[in-house]
């Protein structure tokens, strides 16, 4: 049950990283890509009955203008901006607006198309523009507004439709988003972001069914996408199909595209799965992914004590072995020490006694007030036979809370194996006094009867 359990909540964390953020990305080049350029940039000197003409003068200027823009776009906006004036055409400031957001200056590309608006209210490219101005610099809203306007001139596409599901996606609006996807994609029905986008919505509608097809179909038509698999993995962790999720993660692992939370997932998959030899080199692979080690070790240490919880001692020292040479130097004390106890906790239960004392006598000089290593060795001497080395450990441990109620409790039980009952008895009940456990207080009513009788 802890290991489902688990598994749920590293899933809720993949799911998060990937599909949960606040902003969901378009594809990384979309802003860049040719078709964008061509709907942008193309768009010079076209005219309509929807847009404004340019002068006899603008014209002419114009045909200087290209010349300069091949050249140098950022000369060329300098040069239009000069040109610009309150009665100049509409078309002018269209077009800088767009040179600004081809040269990544949102901001003046913004104010450029709202200009160009407020001269020629009508003019349809315009809103359309403004619209992916203003959802590039997150402000999806503004976004919505000016891009259904432009529709409503005329200016609906597959653009446009897949803008507004983004921006309902980002806005939380999912039936909104799966509905403008939709219609995006029956005009562009080759773009994997509205694709994308529209299982993302679909997902947070628990939509399951359709978002895996969704996905599936984007897999056959780009099987060397490794960002696919990860998705896939995502819609099958969220339909509770780990067998699905597990061989996903792993196609990605294998394309050599596994990230730190992917191959982190993919390995605690494994160790909950008792595939513990893949466990191991996928936590290898997910360590050498990860830039900040301190942040990971919870993680880590978490693995290593499921392994000493199922019995598995050497898999437990093999993935110490790897967190030491892969993150000591980066721990801080405390972490170092937890992964001191782990170890000495494995070489324990492998019955490596001598090591096991070595690894605890090391913490112990390290940190003399540190209780599970103190109850480590207690129990390592008693194992032994020293009982006074065990007694006078355990009389340490007693004093440090965090530890306080199990010492009581293993020093009670060592008494009892002396069949001093009483000594262990007011051991016992100390221990119940700061945590009570039923089982604990059924133990201490048989020592109690078998003290009543000695």
């Amino acid at each position: 049950m802890k290991a489902a359990k688990r598994i749920v909540a590293l899933a809720c964390v993949f799911i998060g990283s990937g599909l949960g953020a606040q902003t969901y990305p378009l594809s990384e080049n979309f802003w860049k890509n040719p078709e964008f350029k061509n709907r942008v940039l193309g768009s010079y000197g076209v005219h309509s009955e929807l847009e404004p003409k340019l002068s006899d003068t603008e014209g002419e200027f114009f045909k200087t203008l290209i010349a300069v823009l091949e050249a140098d776009l950022a000369q060329g906006a300098t040069l239009l901006e000069d040109r610009i004036t309150a009665d100049s055409s509409a078309a002018l400031d269209f077009m800088l607006g767009t040179i600004r957001m081809q040269l990544g200056q949102v901001d003046q590309s913004i104010a450029a198309y709202e200009r160009a608006i407020k001269k020629f209210p009508n003019f349809m490219r315009a809103y359309k523009n403004l619209g992916i101005a203003y959802i590039q610099n997150q402000q999806l809203e503004e976004g919505i507004d000016v891009i259904v306007k432009g529709m409503e001139l005329g200016g609906a596409d597959g653009l446009s439709y897949g803008l507004l599901g983004y921006s309902y996606l980002n806005l939380g609006l999912y039936s909104s988003a799966v509905n403008a996807y939709s219609l995006a994609i029956a005009f562009d029905p080759k773009s994997k972001d509205w694709k994308l986008g529209k299982t993302r919505a679909l997902i947070e509608l628990e939509n399951f069914e359709d978002a895996a097809g969704l996905v599936s179909e984007l897999i056959a038509l780009d099987p060397a996408n490794h960002e696919l698999y990860l998705h896939q993995a995502n819609v099958s962790l969220a339909r509770e199909d780990v067998n699905g999720a597990m061989a996903n993660l792993e196609i990605a692992r294998r394309m050599g595209e596994g990230d730190e939370n992917s191959l982190f997932l993919l390995a605690d998959i494994y160790a909950n799965r008792g595939m513990y030899d893949l466990a191991i080199g996928t936590y290898r692979d997910a360590l050498k992914q990860t830039p900040e080690k301190q942040r990971r070790f919870a993680s880590v240490s978490r693995a290593i004590g499921s392994f000493i919880e199922n019995g598995e001692w050497r898999h437990a020292l093999e993935l110490a072995d790897i967190a030491e040479a892969q993150m000591a130097d980066e721990l801080d004390k405390s972490a170092n020490l937890e992964l001191l106890n782990r170890r000495a906790e494995a070489q324990l239960g492998a019955n490596n006694d001598a090591a096991a004392a070595e690894t605890l006598e090391k913490i112990i000089e390290e940190d003399p007030m540190n209780g599970r290593a103190l109850l480590l060795l207690a129990r390592f001497s008693w194992k032994q036979g020293d009982i006074e080395e065990a007694e006078f450990l355990f009389s340490r441990a007693e004093n440090i809370e965090t530890v306080a109620s199990q010492a009581y409790l293993q020093h009670g039980q060592l008494l009892v194996e002396q069949q001093s009952y009483s000594e262990a008895a007011k051991l016992i009940r100390k221990s119940l006094d700061l945590e009570y456990r039923s089982n604990v207080a059924d133990y201490l009513r048989a020592v109690e009867e078998a003290a009543s009788r000695s």
